[in-house]
């Protein structure tokens, strides 16, 4: 946004540069050519008196000397022509069959005189020529042609036009400064905001109050936003908090519980009863739902935390081995077999405990969901990316949007939580990696976690 910002501000102030700049430039120009042309035309007209008693006396000895004179104080060459057009008089390297002169003799001969100078460029020709007749308008005696030096005019305005230039460089420099401050000025509390918003967005943090900065409409902006921000803040810490605080204060009756009903066992006549069987598998579904949301209570918890944790790495091919070996029991009882496909060398940077955990909420995912028969195949690239994908039945684009919903579960699944691709995505968030869960070609399902590599 400053980039677009500071992009018209610099074109705006180059338009407006120009501008300023350019008639400048040509008024310097045409001004030295007027100045010009008033100190040549009295000149030509002191010639033309000298050259109409020339011709009226028959001597052009007179008009001849101030010709040189003019030469060679000036360096301009004079040409004087009679009124049948013959050449009289003729300084330097002027004569009338030099390019442009007899055109210019013959129509200043005809009372046609040629007196206009072009504005003068810094990339002008140095010769340009001027012409008067000689005698009355009714009876010309013929025509003075002067060939006017404007090299020193032109020097004048070279050095006119740079200093101008210069100025105008050194006013744009200023109006970029000016613009790039005021764009600062005004981008700042975007940039703030935006910030503070995809942080909110990334860890449902609220970043500390924002400074108070730019025009009014984006302070009162930056107002109502902190406003949101904390109230959102407020409200998702009162939800965590009473989801922790209610796993935390059922966990001790329900573990009364547990004892208690492991203690009637013995003293019922069939422990092996279905209603008994039925209590106890509800109890053990309770019991796994509440270690699942103190889980990722904790895992929430490290997300928001503003203290910077302590960096851990871990080896992840050993890692990978023990988490297999862990799980490899429940595998072989669900009729599931595990293939690992690892790279060895791959640090990550995360915890081993916390890559255990991640990696034993997939396989349990897998494991449970896949099918008898199924293969899980477990791999491990450079880059850290590590993949777990199973031949199972998979799930719909449409189920894989949901999965890592809390309590989600699919069509097909008649166990678990529905906590466990839920503690996997929190776990590879809370450690600064990324869940993806994709489609197993052709069928199954594939989890793609991606760790940061260590520095």
């Amino acid at each position: 946004m400053r980039t677009r910002l500071m992009s018209v501000l610099a074109l705006v102030s180059l338009v407006l540069m120009a501008a300023l700049v350019i008639p400048f430039l040509l008024a310097v120009s045409d001004s030295q050519a007027q100045r010009l042309q008033l100190t040549r035309s009295a000149a030509l007209d002191r010639f033309a008196g000298l050259a109409g008693r020339s011709a009226a006396e028959g001597d052009y000895s007179g008009v001849r000397l101030e010709a040189q004179r003019h030469q060679e104080l000036y360096g301009e060459s004079v040409l004087v022509t009679d009124s049948a057009g013959q050449v009289m008089v003729s300084t330097g390297w002027l004569t009338k069959a030099s390019p442009g002169v007899g055109q210019v003799a013959d129509l200043a001969a005809r009372d046609l005189p040629q007196l206009s100078i072009d504005p003068l460029l810094p990339w002008s020709s140095p010769r340009t020529l001027i012409a008067t007749p000689v005698g009355s308008p009714h009876e010309p005696e013929g025509a003075v042609v002067l060939a006017v030096d404007a090299s020193s005019a032109i020097g004048q305005v070279r050095r006119l036009w740079a200093i101008i230039c210069a100025a105008a460089v050194v006013a744009e420099l200023l109006l970029l400064f000016l613009a790039a401050q005021t764009s600062r000025w005004v981008i700042r509390p975007v940039k703030r905001l935006e910030d503070s918003v995809v942080e909110l967005g990334r860890s449902a943090t609220w970043n500390q109050p924002l400074e108070a900065g730019g025009p009014p409409e984006l302070r009162r902006l930056s107002r109502a936003v902190e406003e949101m921000g904390a109230t959102i803040q407020r409200s998702i810490d009162v939800q965590r908090q009473m989801v922790a605080d209610s796993s935390h204060q059922l966990r001790n009756p329900l573990a009364s519980l547990r004892l208690r009903i492991d203690g009637l066992a013995a003293e019922l006549r069939d422990p092996a009863s279905p209603g008994f069987a039925h209590v106890q598998h509800d109890l053990e579904r309770l019991e796994d739902v509440l270690a699942d949301l103190l889980t990722l209570a904790a895992l929430e918890s490290r997300l928001t935390d503003r203290t910077p944790a302590e960096p851990q790495d871990c080896l992840l091919d050993a890692v990978i081995h023990d988490a297999v070996e862990t799980w490899l029991p429940a595998a072989d009882a669900a009729g599931i077999t595990i293939h690992v496909e690892t790279t060895e060398g791959l640090i990550a940077a995360a915890s081993e405990h916390d890559l255990r955990q991640l990696l034993g909420a997939l396989l349990d995912n897998a494991i449970k969901y896949a099918g008898q028969g199924a293969r899980v195949t477990l791999t491990a690239h450079p880059g850290v990316v590590v993949t777990v994908s199973d031949d199972g039945p998979g799930l719909s684009e449409e189920e894989l949007r949901s999965a890592t919903n809390r309590f989600w579960r699919g069509s097909a699944a008649a166990m678990g939580t529905g906590l466990g691709l839920a503690i996997a995505e929190q776990t590879a968030l809370a450690v600064g990696g990324s869940l993806e869960l994709t489609r197993t070609d052709p069928h199954g399902l594939t989890a793609v976690v991606r760790l940061q590599e260590v520095p």
